[in-house]
């Protein structure tokens, strides 16, 4: 795909905050609009490390934590998190009128897909079993999970339907982040927070086999392996190592460890948070950056314009999710994807709890097609919209009468700007008009 040569061409959302304000995600209030059709664009739920506790090991003094399934793989607490999510939309569209109750007739008119991996495909069929409510086998469609066949709507790079020149996204990198040892000066705080929770704040013992994962310096160069794909066309060196090490943190807490197996006890819920900046300094250096966003999102994002276009004319379109014609779209990937379409877009929000732009567990981008019954205007409301961790960790349901149920980040105010067929429309109040 050319990017610069589409018909409808995505510009992104003009959505910079300067103070964010976290507001409910549900429309409690009639605001004179009706939900047409909504596209939710989500992470998958709790999952296992990706690595094993014996591949962990060089990391740090102590043994990880056990998780009981498979590396990367889903949690029995990810699953019900996920369901609990489900249910929440469930109450949401019945009080929108999306949905009808009866899971058959809803279940006709909805669409899920997930990336090729187990963790999205499970989270999907999760939150199917939440939002139908019905025992209906869920319907999930992916592409090949084992062997394993990328889908060029999330990964067009492994998918091989777009070319990267890492020569390019290196020299961008460069210019945008300096170099690696500013970077590890830029999160000095950060690095030391890590080494010391590793090593029990000690220095790190004189053993064989064991690595300082926070002494290597961060790279900023081209990926010059055959294994090239949505975020790793940048070799970031050590930094790498460091998010291999920090990546169980969090899904420690969410997944409701004892305390005391959470980073082995030496993180407060403020330091948690504070580690995971780690994480999105890996995706503004990977899928954040203005080349790398276009080549490896601009799929999505046609993806997710295109269903929005259908939906208003009742037709069927080419490069839409299934036919278009689906009122309720569940589309579950990685932090990778959704941080990659966000970038795209423009779109930056903060949550409770959590750092800014941090792709939480089940967190989700959701696209709401509105249509004024006034004017029968429509227009595209975007939110992004997350459980907290303890509302994961403590599996907490939540419903649309308690304002307590969910924080998420709406963005008011601001205008937006859509490229469609060469004409620049601009809405306000968050929206997107079609």
């Amino acid at each position: 795909m050319n990017f610069t040569k589409r018909t409808v061409v995505l510009l992104g959302l003009l959505l910079a905050c300067a103070v964010p304000t976290p507001v409910p995600a549900q429309t409690v209030k009639d605001d004179g609009t009706t939900l047409k059709q909504i596209i939710i664009y989500g992470r998958h739920s709790i999952r296992a490390p990706l690595k094993t506790p014996d591949e962990l090991a060089v990391f740090a003094v102590d043994r990880y934590p056990d998780f009981d399934v498979s590396p990367a793989d889903l949690t029995p607490h990810g699953r019900q998190a996920e369901f609990l999510l489900g249910a929440y939309f469930h109450d949401y569209l019945l009080h929108e009128g999306l949905l009808t109750g009866d899971a058959q007739a809803d279940s006709a008119r909805s669409y899920f897909r997930a990336n090729s991996i187990e963790r999205s495909h499970v989270t999907a069929e999760e939150f199917w079993r939440g939002v139908m409510q019905d025992a209906t086998d869920p319907v999930v469609h992916s592409f090949p999970i084992n062997p394993y066949q990328p889908d060029p709507v999330f990964d067009p790079i492994a998918a091989k339907v777009v070319t990267v020149d890492t020569g390019r996204a290196m020299t961008e990198a460069q210019g945008i982040f300096n170099n690696g040892d500013a970077l590890m000066s830029a999160y000095s705080g950060e690095y030391s927070l890590i080494h010391d929770v590793l090593w029990d704040y000690k220095p790190m013992p004189d053993s064989q086999g064991k690595i300082d994962v926070t002494a290597l310096p961060i790279t900023l160069t081209a990926n010059t392996s055959s294994d090239v794909k949505t975020g790793n066309i940048i070799d970031v060196g050590g930094l790498e190592l460091v998010g291999g090490g920090c990546d169980p943190f969090i899904m420690q807490y969410a997944d409701g460890l004892p305390t005391e197996k959470v980073g082995w006890g030496r993180f407060s819920l403020d330091t948690l948070s504070q580690q995971s900046r780690i994480v999105g300094l890996g995706f503004e250096i990977e899928v954040r950056s203005p080349y790398l966003c276009q080549l490896q999102s601009s799929n999505a994002g046609s993806h997710v314009l295109k269903t929005l276009k259908a939906a208003t004319s009742g037709g069927k379109a080419c490069g839409t999710f299934g036919d278009g014609k689906a009122r309720l779209n569940v589309i579950i990937s990685s932090d990778t994807y959704v941080a990659g379409l966000a970038a795209l877009l423009h779109l930056h929000w903060q949550l409770p709890g959590y750092q800014p732009d941090f792709c939480s567990p089940g967190g989700a981008l959701v696209f709401e097609l509105r249509q004024s019954r006034e004017t029968k205007k429509y227009l595209v409301r975007v939110f992004y919209t997350s459980q907290t961790l303890d509302q994961l960790r403590n599996l907490t349901a939540m419903t649309i009468d308690d304002p307590r149920y969910l924080k998420s980040l709406q963005f008011n105010n601001h205008a937006d700007l859509f490229r469609i067929d060469g004409e620049i429309k601009s809405g306000k109040d968050f929206a997107l008009l079609l």
